[in-house]
């Protein structure tokens, strides 16, 4: 085939968690050759390397020296990538960005939000993993760019790797970062799969021979941050990718991190964050060095003093290899039997950086569960991946797979695993550019759409080839004009049976998230239109949904929400009858012309308990019933400003049904529609228990509020707690003291604002602290280790609530429960060093929990406990709706 001009090479790229890579091949060529990276490998030297290191630097203010970050084609640059950022950051870990595709999968941080590096200093700068990923990324644009300028990278055919088991989050999340760095002509592929298309392209002449007597082949790529399993089935006529498995995050990272708990072990006292962060660089090196070619047999390790005492205080260690061999091949390749469950207690170990990592190490469990869901059992084996290169490691798991299958298996020769997924991606983008066969397979997941309480419509078969798009005719929907609607997403890897219209019941399937969409302007009017679903796998790789209207005029993009999956448990419905009861009635009450003499159970104030007669306790209901009235309480929403009454009512009755802000399909969309009111501040604010809801209204939305709608709520609060804070341009004049309470509980449940603020705040609540449950429910809900919608980014400082935990300790409990549970959730044990409290601090607090009678909390500062509803709700001020999972 022809090239076009500008365009003449097909690139593969590997965005790796640990490494970057990048290969080529000819468009009308057939020579593969890797693409040398040009990067800052020390302060006074620019050079090639063959992959270009994950790792970005953020240097301090005059640390290092002037021309030190620039690079041939800007000579500004203020940060560092690859190398040096590599070497730097073993020196000053609270700068250096590593891992950032990890986080990429992440869905209790956003991704898209600057919160890496993990363990920087407060007033640092700090990035996105979405940002971090796009300056790789734009790194090889430039050297690519600068090496070849008449043939730009944005030009080319571009093939960019992902683990195979990333999400539909995921890979839009690394489409977007390569979009951003001004690369767009892009097509996702499985990096097991590349790394497979790498060993054939070696071999086209010969590989069927050498895979003679094989019919099934593992890929097990395990790197740095996460372990991919795919198998792909040898055929008479072509190879096929059958299974894929699910989403680990366990790698070479986790082995870092558990040299240095070890090591850590034999120092004398706890490493404080950034000792932690340079142990850690160390021990990565130490590993690379005790497990790769010609290693030594030990190591020394070097960890710098802290404070004042940084050079005098430093303290070393040695690694022997023996050690290392022992740690990893038994707590991370152990052998076990192919039926062994895997372990749900969660390990201290693999939870730092605040990283969701399996809680079970052992990674021979995790392929034996994936085996076994897929009644799969390979004759070979291709590892890639940098924890596979030591020899021990892939000789013992090719044992243990020869254990579980009872014949011999195969090792595929791969020996540039560093470069085999970015050769890989090249050679697939040839092949497919010249229209030549290739691994079959499609998509590897089966979709499904939530269509009634407990069942789904397949909508994506698994193994559905890209480019082809499938037309659901049954079963038809209508969609609401203007207002969002939200279709439950559904995924399956091992039901392959399942065509598109098939009906599949929700228990069978994992929850994915919730695809989204607003129809508006059909010039059909107001009321609803009939639609049918289209679904296709998009050329790049990815999941493509569509409501389509009858006639095939218009179609509405269904979008999976980019900040986080959310899962909603199927619960009994609420009878239509009584439903539209319910709504009529929440109409008819605010419709009302106000003053007209009207029956008790038709006033404003008293709606709520009215519902309650038909509806039940309110408390018991469903998050599915809240939302639908809170359509009603927004459709009347300007009624509100009828009388002080409508008022106070409207809000209670919004808020309460919104609460808290999140967790339900379109939630965002709902509190971005409230967040709205607050410039238009009350129509009777003199009244006081207008003021009083206004504030409850906003708490029981805080968590879900927008980081600016929240600090546009403080700069009206804060004048009023804060010393010397000037009041510029406030509506809030004075406090009344009948809303003084719920002020300061709407404050302390910003969980968004600075933390320079919160501290502030916290300041103040301390000041204020006598041990009563209400001052025990601030200081919790302020300084949480785990908060209700925030990110730990937000989370305040171990250091700073300390001196809390004192003022508890200290007092006398009146009230031990709330006193207690408040306590528990400052000094909540998460397994991450930097949101934790010391480990004597904990101890002194489980046991005065002991003393009170309360085990569980206890339980809470002393181990990893899964943050329940009943934890939740106390956090929240009052109780989640029934079955709601945040």
């Amino acid at each position: 085939m022809r090239a076009e001009r500008g365009r003449n090479q097909v690139v593969g790229i590997d965005l790796g968690t640990t490494n970057t890579a990048v290969a080529r091949i000819p468009v009308e060529g057939e020579s593969l050759e890797d693409f040398p990276v040009l990067q800052r490998v020390s302060e006074s030297e620019v050079a090639t390397r063959r992959t270009l290191p994950s790792f970005t630097y953020l240097p301090g203010p005059h640390e290092l020296p002037e021309g030190a970050t620039a690079l041939p084609w800007d000579a500004e640059r203020t940060f560092l990538v690859g190398e040096y950022a590599r070497a730097q950051g073993c020196r000053v870990p609270g700068r250096v960005v590593s891992s950032a595709k990890s986080w990429l999968a992440h869905r209790r941080a956003d991704p898209t939000e600057p919160l890496l590096p993990w363990e920087a200093l407060r007033d640092s700068p700090r990035l996105s993993a979405v940002e971090t990923s796009c300056r790789y990324l734009a790194h090889l644009r430039e050297a690519w760019d600068h090496a070849d300028p008449d043939h730009p990278l944005a030009l080319q055919d571009l093939v960019l790797t992902v683990p195979a088991s990333f999400d539909e989050v995921a890979r839009e999340l690394t489409l977007l970062a390569a979009d951003q760095a001004g690369l767009d002509r892009i097509t996702l592929l499985e990096e097991p799969q590349a790394a497979f298309y790498a060993w054939l392209w070696e071999r086209p002449d010969r590989w069927r021979k050498e895979l003679a007597g094989c019919r099934q082949i593992l890929v097990c790529d395990i790197g740095g941050g996460t372990s991919d399993f795919t198998v792909i089935r040898v055929g008479e006529e072509a190879l096929e990718r059958v299974a894929v498995g699910e989403h680990l995050m366990l790698g070479g990272d986790n082995l870092d991190i558990a040299l240095a708990h070890q090591v850590e072990a034999n120092l004398d006292g706890q490493l404080d964050l950034l000792q932690w962060g340079v142990l850690r660089h160390e021990c990565r090196r130490a590993k690379e060095a005790l497990l790769g070619k010609d290693p030594p047999d030990r190591c020394t390790i070097t960890i710098p003093g802290s404070g004042a005492r940084l050079l005098g205080a430093a303290r070393t260690a040695e690694l022997k290899r023996t050690e290392v061999e022992e740690l990893v091949l038994e707590g991370f390749f152990p052998r076990v039997a192919l039926d062994e469950p895997l372990r749900t207690e969660t390990r201290t170990g693999l939870r730092e950086w605040g990283l969701p990592y399996a809680a079970d190490p052992a990674i021979p469990r995790h392929l034996a569960a994936f085996l076994k869901r897929h009644s799969l059992l390979p004759d070979a084996v291709l590892f890639n991946g940098g924890a596979c290169r030591p020899d021990a490691i892939r000789e013992r798991l090719r044992e243990i797979l020869q254990d579980w299958g009872g014949h011999s298996v195969r090792i595929l020769e791969n020996p540039a695993s560093d470069l085999a997924v970015a050769r890989g991606a090249a050679a697939f983008g040839w092949l497919k550019a010249h229209g030549c066969e290739r691994i079959r397979g499609g998509i590897a997941r089966s979709y499904y759409l939530g269509v009634g309480q407990d069942r789904t419509v397949c909508v994506i078969h698994r193994n559905q080839e890209e480019g082809e798009r499938v037309e659901l005719r049954e079963p038809e929907l209508r969609l609401v004009v203007d207002r969002p609607v939200a279709f439950p997403l559904f995924a399956a890897t091992d039901r392959p049976e399942d065509r598109p219209g098939e009906v599949v019941e929700q228990e069978l399937l994992s929850p994915m998230g919730t695809l989204q969409t607003v129809v508006a302007g059909t010039g059909q009017g107001s009321g609803e239109v009939p639609v049918h679903l289209s679904a296709q796998v998009t050329e790049v790789g990815t999941l493509a949904l569509w409501a389509t209207l009858r006639d095939g005029s218009r179609r509405w993009a269904l979008e999976l929400p980019l900040r986080g999956r959310r899962s909603v448990p199927a619960l009994p419905e609420t009878p239509a009858e009584r439903l539209e009861e319910a709504r009529t009635r929440i109409r008819e009450t605010f419709l009302q012309r106000p003053g007209r003499s009207r029956p008790e159970n038709m006033r404003p104030r008293t709606l709520l308990a009215t519902l309650e007669a038909d509806l039940g306790h309110r408390d018991s209901w469903p998050p599915s019933l809240l939302r639908s009235l809170w359509e009603v309480f927004y459709e009347v929403m300007n009624r509100r400003r009828a009388d002080p009454e409508s008022e106070s009512s409207w809000l209670n009755g919004a808020g309460f049904c919104l609460r808290p802000g999140f967790g339900y399909p379109l939630d965002a969309w709902r509190v971005g529609q409230m967040a709205a009111l607050g410039p238009e501040w009350l129509q009777f604010p003199r009244e006081e228990r207008v003021r009083r809801e206004w504030w409850v209204f906003w708490r029981r939305l805080a968590a879900g509020l927008s980081t600016t709608s929240q600090e546009e709520l403080w700069a009206q609060m804060s004048p009023h707690l804060l010393p010397g804070r000037r009041h510029i341009k406030t509506r809030v004049k004075s406090l009344l003291a009948s809303e003084r309470t719920e002020f300061l509980r709407l404050a302390a449940s910003l969980e968004r604002l600075p933390l320079a603020e919160k501290e502030a705040l916290g300041t103040v609540l301390r000041a204020r602290f006598k041990a009563r449950p209400e001052d025990c429910w601030l200081l919790a809900r302020l300084g949480a280790r785990r908060l209700l919608g925030g990110g730990p980014q937000h989370v305040l400082d171990p250091e700073f609530v300390t001196p809390w935990v004192e003022d508890f300790l200290a007092t006398r409990w009146r009230d031990p429960r709330s006193v207690g549970f408040a306590l528990a959730e400052i000094t909540r044990f998460t397994g991450d060093r930097r949101l934790d409290l010391s480990e004597e601090r904990r101890l002194a607090v489980a046991s005065r929990l002991r003393a009170e009678s309360l085990p569980e909390a206890a339980r809470m500062v002393e181990e990893i406990v899964e943050v329940e509803a009943e934890d939740k709700a106390r956090l929240l001020g009052e109780s989640l709706p029934v079955g709601l999972r945040l």
